[in-house]
């Protein structure tokens, strides 16, 4: 059977081809589209978050300073604390 490499299929850029790189371009802009995608709902959801919950998505200082394990719920999270 005939080694991927000879076959020139799905090598993209590696076949030197116009046709190779236009295949790897659109692939690095989908994939590009992609992160942007994730990243921009990321933030709507963050911020639809911070406006619905009182208070915010953060935690006080205190909170932070006792620790969360502590101050949420109420137990320590390690046995030697």
């Amino acid at each position: 059977s005939p080694h991927i490499w000879d076959t020139g299929v799905g090598i993209g850029a590696w076949t030197g081809t116009p046709e190779g790189y236009e295949q790897q371009a659109m692939n690095v802009i989908g994939a590009l589209m992609s992160v942007g995608y994730s990243f921009g709902i990321t933030i709507i959801m963050l911020k639809v978050m911070d406006a619905v919950w009182p208070g915010g998505i953060r935690v006080t200082p205190r909170e932070e300073e006792v620790g969360l394990d502590l101050a949420q719920h109420g137990e320590r999270a390690y046995v030697n604390e």
